[in-house]
């Protein structure tokens, strides 16, 4: 049986680094979770492993992805909802996902 925790988020924040950051990402999109936060560090070249930093009755997940990704996830944050964080604490394997939506549906700015 998996141990994973997978939770809705609805506030992230996007940092661009101008110099080599302390994870040697070139951007970091931080997503606030009621269980902590996830980081996911975008990289050029290898990439290290995904791990968990427990801090108290939260955990921080740090993710590793190819930077050439980093717009796919900035869309996806733009443009879908709800949006859900992944994160399998045995395989340490990650994802960003949106629920289910019918086949062919369009998503509207609300109109004022």
């Amino acid at each position: 049986m998996s141990n994973f925790v997978i939770e809705e988020f609805t506030f992230y924040k996007i940092t661009l680094h101008n110099n080599i950051s302390e994870e040697n990402s070139e951007a970091t999109i931080m997503i606030k979770l009621d269980d902590g936060a996830a980081y996911m560090h975008f990289m050029r070249g290898e990439l290290p492993e995904n791990h968990v930093i427990p801090k108290g009755n939260f955990r921080d997940y740090h993710t590793y992805i190819n930077l050439d990704k980093y717009y796919n996830y900035v869309d996806i944050m733009r443009y879908e909802k709800p949006l859900f964080f992944y994160y399998d604490l045995d395989t340490h394997r990650s994802y960003v996902t949106s629920s289910d939506e019918p086949v062919g549906e369009e998503e509207h700015e609300a109109e004022d």
